[in-house]
């Protein structure tokens, strides 16, 4: 199949074949790999990610057989040589635009028609999820010092994802925090004149607006 036969892909089927192109899985295993390894960088619904491996099996990029465990049949999934072409070809293409979906910054927004004590509890809600998330991924982490997990020939790769959504959620932990702690000394959501803790953050703001050493002449 040449592509421009090949039928359209979306980021989710890239997702797959990058996982079937480590080794084969069955449906059951994808989804439990996402839900592992992909939960925060591409979340998708369990439903799609069945469905999903058939319409790579339909579009030749990658294929299915069948194993047969005591009263069971499995399907197990496999990356094909189109399949790989087509991962490497999506490689080399632009990534899309970041999107942020954070209700509890929604809530921010709007915040002035209800009450500081409202605001509150979303800031605090969202910094205590973040600090779950922490919790939750430590005993991952110690194993990946401890023995690199089951793909230790891509550590390089994974602490780099580690890296960055532990300074997000650090960041999300702080920051919603702090937020609290101010919005807690507020009598209302109007009116709310901007002292010296409000000016330091859009200051702040500022400065990493600035151009990095050596961009923007």
């Amino acid at each position: 199949m040449t592509t421009s036969s090949r039928p359209r892909l979306t980021t989710t089927s890239y997702a797959l074949l990058g996982l079937l192109a480590l080794q084969p899985w069955t449906a059951y295993e994808l989804t439990q790999q996402m839900r592992r390894s992909l939960h925060y960088i591409w979340p998708k619904s369990e439903s799609l990610l069945y469905t999903e491996p058939k319409k790579l099996v339909e579009a030749g990029l990658a294929e299915v057989t069948h194993q047969r465990r005591g009263d069971r049949t499995r399907a197990q999934y496999h990356i094909t040589p189109e399949g790989r072409r087509a991962l490497e070809e999506w490689l080399d293409t632009e990534p899309a635009t970041p999107l942020f979906e954070i209700e509890a910054m929604l809530r921010v927004i709007f915040a002035d028609q209800g009450t500081p004590e409202q605001l509150v509890r979303s800031l605090r809600s969202t910094a205590a999820w973040a600090e779950g998330e922490l919790a939750r991924a430590r005993p991952q982490i110690e194993t990946y010092l401890a023995t690199g997990g089951p793909f230790p020939e891509r550590l390089h790769l994974i602490a780099l994802i580690v890296g960055f959504y532990s300074e997000l959620f650090d960041l999300i932990r702080r920051f919603f925090g702090e937020a609290a702690d101010l919005a807690e000394k507020w009598d209302a959501t109007t009116g709310v004149p901007a002292d010296d803790h409000l000016r330091a953050m859009l200051e702040r703001a500022l400065r990493l607006a600035e151009p990095a050493d050596g961009e923007g002449g």
